[in-house]
């Protein structure tokens, strides 16, 4: 029986979305420059409870913003009563602290 090939798109979409994988980790784990400081600051004071995360890559910019959003869909999706950015008791506001904050 004769193997078949798949065709030249299948084969160059793959290898550009390899590409684009390996890539995009490696560009997450650079310094996040400016953004580092106020991306945290501006989801802490709207959403408490998200998890805030300070070591400044853009890997931590992009997971402090994903738990805002996170929290910010359930209340709008699951309207249970529950605030989902209110931060719960015994919390300080969910925060990561980084070492120079201590």
């Amino acid at each position: 029986m004769k193997r078949r090939r798949f065709p030249v798109i299948f084969r160059v979409s793959v290898i550009l979305l390899l590409t684009a994988l390996i890539a995009g980790q490696w560009w997450q784990r650079q310094a996040a420059g400016s953004i580092a400081g106020w991306v945290p600051a501006m989801a802490e004071v709207y959403c408490p409870a998200a998890a805030i995360y300070r070591s400044g890559t853009i890997a931590d910019s992009a997971r402090t913003l994903d738990g805002w959003a996170y929290a910010v869909i359930g209340n709008a999706l699951f309207r249970d009563g529950r605030d989902r950015c209110r931060a719960k008791r015994g919390q300080s506001a969910g925060a990561e602290r980084g070492p120079e904050e201590k």
